[in-house]
């Protein structure tokens, strides 16, 4: 297991997380190398971002892009579990394209500073598997971007 993550989050601020990217640095566990394109696909059903932010004064709402991976033959939608300091935050089910995905985080999922957010894809699979590419990653969602803001 790799170490916590000293990255610090500050409240607001949008991340993107193609190469170079603003969110890169807090791509802990279970996601391939940055796409040129813009996003970071998940590899395996567990993939984890882990960061440091401030223990807010009030509730926040988690705001991501996702696009899931699917197959014709197969693999129709992804389901994500969302995690949040190991507390259940989230679900969705996601079919083709690029997606919003928001979610509450009560201020009292804040206990320390470190943060980790988990995004379980129990229908990742890989495009070699199936039959329909090369790829051997099991691919459950590209992550595009987050932002964390205070619930409106």
């Amino acid at each position: 297991m790799q170490p916590m993550s000293a990255v610090i989050y500050r409240i607001g601020t949008e991340l993107t997380f193609g190469p170079s990217s603003t969110g890169t640095p807090l791509l802990h566990s279970g996601w391939s190398s940055p796409e040129p394109d813009g996003f970071t696909w998940s590899d395996g059903p567990d993939a984890i971002l882990r960061f440091t932010i401030a223990i807010p004064t009030r509730d926040l709402t988690c705001h991501l892009e996702l696009m899931p991976f699917t197959a014709a033959e197969g693999v129709p939608e992804q389901r994500v579990d969302i995690f949040f300091n190991h507390f259940r935050v989230g679900y969705a089910e996601l079919c083709a394209g690029r997606q919003p995905v928001s979610f509450a985080l009560p201020r009292e999922l804040f206990i320390m500073r470190s943060a980790s957010l988990l995004l379980h894809i129990p229908g990742a699979a890989s495009p070699f598997a199936l039959g329909i590419g090369d790829d051997r990653r099991r691919l459950g969602v590209a992550l595009w971007s987050m932002q964390i803001a205070p619930a409106s």
